[in-house]
C-alpha cells in the first residue's frame, strides 16, 4: 500500500468524489490522484503554452526559435530509423 496521509475538504469536495467513486467504481483515492494528475498536466500545459507565447511576442526570439527547429528538422532525414530498423 502507498504511503498515505490525511487531508481536509469541503462537505461538498467529499460528496462530490464519493460520487464520482460510486459512478465509476472507482474508491476515492483513486479520484483524487487522478483528479490531482490532471491538474498537474493541464497546468503543465497551460504554463508551456504562456512561455510559447511569450516567446512569439519577442520577434527575435522567435525568429531564433524557428530557426533553431529548422536546424534539428534536418536530423529526421538523416537515415538512422531505416539503420536503427534494420533495413
Amino acid at each position: 500500500m502507498k504511503d498515505t496521509t490525511t487531508i481536509r475538504v469541503s462537505r461538498d469536495v467529499y460528496n462530490a468524489i464519493k460520487y464520482l467513486a460510486k459512478q465509476t467504481n472507482e474508491n476515492m483515492q483513486d479520484i483524487v490522484e487522478n483528479a490531482v494528475n490532471e491538474y498537474k498536466k493541464r497546468r503543465f500545459f497551460e504554463e508551456m503554452n504562456n512561455a510559447y507565447a511569450k516567446l512569439k511576442s519577442d520577434p527575435k526570439a522567435w525568429d531564433e526559435e524557428k530557426k533553431e527547429r529548422e536546424l534539428w528538422d534536418v536530423t529526421l532525414s538523416d537515415g538512422l530509423e531505416t539503420e536503427y530498423e534494420g533495413k
